[in-house]
């Protein structure tokens, strides 16, 4: 209990102590910038060192919120994500003694049936758990991930000190929806704390990543439990852990392709997003390329896949006025926002950011004017900008893939990595096969159609013609005359079409 209130009472005095002086510098600087920006840069010099030792020495929610701030160079000062660098792969490991107690709990004092030979050493440690080495009865070598045993408290009392946070946010930025944030924080954190959540999305995914040579290591089901995660084990070194600017130019081009590629499948093709791809998940051996860590997902509906494949079809063609009309498709702009303002600022930031090399705008003075724009417009109520659920935590795996990529291939952005593989969703028949899969899920979602159905076509899986075959049958409905010929045409080329998004 005194470990939680010392918890508690440190973190209120990290938000003080630093929070006020960044707030009054951002104020300051509004109207004298000299004063205002060395007051701030003088809290972040005292603020980022003190920020990662508290996370460093709490853990829990704690450290994926440095993590995060390690990640974004390209955001947040760089006194903060130097001092947080350490915490992206490496937290402090519990003894072993609490971690075999915790084992012991969750197999009901029956660990031997389950493992073997388990190293007391921890291989890492992480937010929430850390992870051992061990064999099952038959020799395989596993990763087994742990649960701190009193993690449930420790994490009620940082998401307190959060929705403080956001709420101090909320003065210099009014108008953001700090309660949805925190409301979706709370809801991943509590699906990171059951490990069953965490095999389920790794099993998912897995033969989707396979396809941008990304593995993910098996999960071992008939081990695992709520508090403990069995898998294959993952040899290498985190990409965290390397050094990124020593490897041959080719292997990080070709990393960060794959990143790319696999982050644009997730959210284009099965809607299950990877929200925690930072450098200590990701783990490389060789030029194979491992991803761990599925405990925080987000979920994105059959409808916003296709819009954001409409976003993206529009970003491809760098026609931002409607990349702007898909954010409020999407409901990420509201439609009362002024949308001439915002699509004027949005070109701005648009071709700043894609003429520019990032490692030039990175500092320059063209980053602070836009920055100051940035915040004048927040300032303002956000101008109309919202939250739905899905966009934090995907936000949150942009910024994180961004920031990997970044630091692969520093002088190309994340746009410039993505462009060419958006060229599909540009042409009229990636546009349109969107379109069918949207109308398909609406109608499937329409008529409740049973599992069992799903699951009789997912077992005759075999070549893919139903595409075909719907075509062609539309094509005789549109040359045949008008009857009941023809509609009888057009009727079974519209279930020829349901029958195969339904398959994929």
């Amino acid at each position: 209990m005194l470990a939680l209130a010392a918890r508690a009472a440190e973190g209120l005095a990290l938000i003080a102590v630093i929070g006020t002086p960044c707030f009054l510098g951002a104020q300051l600087a509004r109207l004298w910038r000299a004063p205002g920006r060395a007051l701030a840069q003088r809290a972040h010099a005292l603020g980022g060192p003190w920020f990662a030792s508290y996370c460093r020495r709490h853990g829990a929610l704690l450290l994926k919120v440095g993590q995060v701030v390690a990640s974004r160079p390209d955001l947040l000062p760089l006194a903060w994500v130097d001092a947080c660098g350490a915490l992206r792969d490496q937290a402090p490991p519990r003894p072993w003694p609490v971690i075999r107690a915790a084992l012991d709990h969750a197999y009901e004092g029956r660990i031997d049936a389950h493992l073997q030979d388990i190293e007391p050493v921890a291989l890492a440690a992480a937010s929430f758990g850390q992870v051992h080495r061990a064999r099952l009865g038959d020799g395989t070598p596993v990763a087994v991930k742990v649960q701190y045993p009193d993690l449930g408290p420790k994490v009620a009392i940082d998401l307190v000190l959060l929705r403080l946070t956001l709420r101090l946010i909320a003065l210099a930025v009014p108008g953001w929806p700090v309660g949805l944030i925190a409301d979706e924080i709370t809801r991943t954190s509590r699906e990171e704390q059951d490990y069953l959540h965490e095999a389920t999305a790794a099993e998912r995914l897995r033969p989707l990543l396979a396809k941008s040579r990304i593995e993910v290591p098996r999960v071992y089901l008939e081990h695992t439990r709520d508090t403990v995660l069995v898998t294959a084990f993952a040899p290498g070194t985190t990409l965290a852990r390397c050094d990124l600017a020593s490897l041959p130019t080719a292997l990080r081009e070709d990393l960060a392709h794959r990143l790319v590629d696999a982050w644009l499948a997730m959210l284009l093709d099965d809607g299950l997003v990877h929200a925690d791809p930072h450098g200590g998940n990701l783990i490389l051996d060789g030029d194979r390329l491992w991803v761990i860590d599925f405990g925080m997902t987000t979920e994105i509906g059959a409808h916003e896949r296709l819009l954001y494949a409409r976003f993206l079809a529009k970003l491809a063609r760098d026609d931002i006025d409607g990349m702007v009309d898909e954010l409020v498709n999407l409901g990420v702009l509201l439609p009362e926002a002024d949308l001439a303002d915002i699509r004027a600022l949005a070109r701005e930031i648009y071709n700043q950011l894609a003429s520019l090399n990032p490692r030039t705008f990175k500092g320059s003075r063209r980053e602070a004017v836009l920055s100051a724009k940035v915040a004048a417009f927040l300032r303002r109520g956000g101008g109309g900008l919202a939250f739905p659920r899905h966009t934090i935590l995907l936000s949150r795996a942009l910024g994180l893939i961004e920031g990997v990529t970044g630091e692969l291939v520093p002088d190309r952005g994340l746009v410039e990595l993505a462009k060419p593989r958006l060229a599909r969703l540009s042409s009229p028949w990636g546009l349109a096969r969107d379109w069918l899969e949207d109308l398909a899920q609406q109608a499937k979602r329409f008529l409740d159609l049973p599992e069992r159905v799903e699951r009789a076509l997912a077992s005759q899986r075999g070549p893919d013609l139903l595409p075909l075959v719907a075509g062609v049958v539309l094509v005789a409905a549109v040359l045949l005359p008008e009857g009941p010929w023809r509609l009888t045409a057009g009727a079974l080329a519209g279930v020829a079409l349901v029958l195969a998004v339904l398959r994929r």
